[in-house]
């Protein structure tokens, strides 16, 4: 049974443990920094840094390097109190870096974790929510969860593109997706990245006429089923302001906060 602290500190960090997707994504694991690069070349993630303040100028730009290299021109920094230097934020500030708010992302996220049963709850009405059956399936939840999280068209579209080599990926990754329906119509999305102790709650979302029917909540629980299903009880996730109140009720903690900055010099 893995402990709490395995947990929250996967929940913290779990960028470079979770399955890594195909190209255009990439991973890249340094000793000081881990950079994640999604299909669209606006997002890209760097966490688990481990630099000194009088080192940190390079780890910069060995960041940028590689994100030029690959034709990158967006890129947010997650930092949390595992983080080294302890003020890497305030220190990236000072150097130009701004708080992410350009959705879907923000400059705060709540690191939280679920290690026992969501409160048990009838479902609502029409609601459903499951593991995706099929790719047609699968692609249909990661639209609706794409614009839910209010992208870019230009990113929903590097994202689609995607999408089948994703779900055929041999990590099978994309099979983890589950897909909420609300009255028979593909309402929301629910990602889950499994790690060695955990399942990451990887982006989820619902579409904005289908909220407040619980159909987030739905999501949750059926990927707490899962979770226990590959034997790990533990869901961890960074939470955006919008989502933290619902996953407080179903059970989650908070561990702890993420600043995000992004990099300006990019673009």
């Amino acid at each position: 049974m893995p402990t709490p602290n395995a947990i929250a500190s996967f929940a913290e960090e779990p960028h470079h443990e979770v399955p890594e997707l195909p190209p255009p994504s990439q991973r890249f694991v340094r000793p000081n920094f881990t950079l994640g690069l999604s299909p669209t070349p606006t997002h890209a993630a760097v966490s688990r840094v481990r630099t000194t303040a009088a080192d940190l100028d390079a780890t910069i730009s060995e960041v940028r390097a590689l994100l030029r290299a690959h034709g990158y021109t967006g890129c947010r920094w997650y930092l949390g109190p595992s983080s080294r230097p302890a003020e890497t934020a305030q220190l990236l500030m000072e150097r130009g870096f701004v708080p992410a708010i350009e959705p879907p992302f923000e400059p705060t996220y709540a690191v939280m974790t679920l290690t026992r049963p969501p409160p048990a709850r009838a479902p609502s009405p029409g609601v459903e929510a499951r593991l995706v059956a099929s790719y047609d399936e699968y692609a249909s939840a990661l639209r609706a969860g794409l614009q839910a999280s209010e992208m870019s068209d230009e990113d929903i579209s590097n994202w689609m593109k995607s999408a089948p080599a994703i779900w055929e990926h041999e990590s099978g990754v994309a099979q983890q997706t589950h897909i909420a329906f609300v009255d028979g119509q593909v309402a929301g999305f629910g990602f889950a990245a499994p790690g060695r102790v955990a399942v990451l709650l990887a982006g989820s979302g619902v579409l904005p006429e289908f909220r407040g029917r619980g159909a987030y909540r739905a999501l949750v629980a059926s990927r707490w089923f899962a979770a226990v299903a590959m034997g790990k009880p533990g869901l961890a996730i960074q939470a955006g302001a919008m989502s933290r109140p619902i996953l407080t009720k179903c059970g989650f903690e908070e561990i702890c906060r993420l600043d995000v900055l992004a990099d300006p010099t990019l673009g």
